[in-house]
C-alpha cells in the first residue's frame, strides 16, 4: 500500500506500507502532517498525495534504527522539521547527518487526542504515540511489537514481539516491563498500528501485549 490512506476509526491518521516498513501520517493542529517513521522511497508516493493530504510539517524518527528514510523526505519535504528523542540522536546525527529538534518542540504541535512517550530501559529512544479516539485507544510504536503481514486496509487480530527486539532494543528489561505493563493496563489501547507487520484491532489486546511481555522479560 504505497499510498497513504485513513485508518479507520482514528481521524486524521493515515498509514501507507513500502516493503515491509509502515509509516503513519498523522495530522497536526494547523492541518499539516507530521510522518512517524519514514520510510525511504515513500516520499516519491506522498507528493504525488500533497494535494489531496496537505503539507508535510514535521518528520519523527521513532528510534534511531528507523533512520533510512529521513534525508530523502527533508529533501522532499524541505521545510519539515525533524525530531527524535535526547537518546535516540547521536546514533542519528552521526549516521544521517542531519539536524533534529527535541519532542518537547514536536508535542504542543499534536491535536489534543496525541500524546507522545518514550518508554525508559530502551537503547534506541523508541517514541510511542498515543491516540484517544473515543470508542478506540490506539499504539503506534516501531519496533517494541509487530503483526503478521496482511492486505492493505485489513486488521490483524493478534500482536507479537519483533524477534529482534529483546537483545537490540531494551537495554534494562525489568524497567522497561515494568513502566510498559503499567502503561498498558492504565491505557488498555483497543489498536496498535506498529512499523513492522499490518494494523491490530482487539479488545483483549493490551492483554495480549502485557502477556509478550511477561513471556520475553
Amino acid at each position: 500500500m504505497t499510498r497513504f490512506a485513513p485508518v479507520d476509526g482514528l481521524h486524521g491518521v493515515y498509514i501507507a506500507r513500502l516493503g515491509k516498513l509502515n509509516c503513519v501520517a498523522l495530522r497536526l493542529r494547523d492541518d499539516s502532517l507530521c510522518l512517524y517513521s519514514p520510510v525511504a522511497g515513500l516520499e516519491t508516493h506522498l507528493l504525488e498525495q500533497v494535494g489531496e493530504l496537505g503539507r508535510v510539517s514535521a518528520l519523527l524518527a521513532p528510534n534511531h534504527y528507523h533512520n533510512k528514510g529521513l534525508a530523502a523526505h527533508r529533501s522532499a519535504f524541505p521545510g519539515a522539521s525533524l525530531h527524535c528523542t535526547t537518546a535516540a540522536k547521536p546514533r542519528l546525527t552521526k549516521i544521517t547527518g542531519l539536524d533534529f529538534e527535541p519532542l518537547d518542540d514536536l508535542a504542543p504541535r499534536l491535536r489534543a487526542a496525541q500524546t507522545l512517550h518514550e518508554p525508559p530501559g530502551l537503547k534506541t529512544g523508541e517514541v510511542w504515540v498515543e491516540i484517544n479516539a473515543g470508542a478506540d485507544r490506539a499504539l503506534i510504536v516501531t519496533d517494541a511489537f509487530n503483526a503478521a503481514a496482511k492486505a492493505a486496509g485489513v486488521f490483524a487480530e493478534e500482536a507479537g514481539l519483533l524477534g529482534t527486539f529483546p537483545n537490540y532494543g531494551v537495554k534494562d528489561a525489568t524497567t522497561y516491563k515494568s513502566w510498559a505493563v503499567t502503561f498498558l493496563s492504565e491505557r488498555t489501547p483497543t489498536m496498535l498500528l506498529p512499523c513492522h507487520g499490518a494494523p491490530v484491532r482487539s479488545a483483549s489486546l493490551a492483554t495480549q501485549l502485557t502477556t509478550v511481555l511477561e513471556d520475553a522479560f
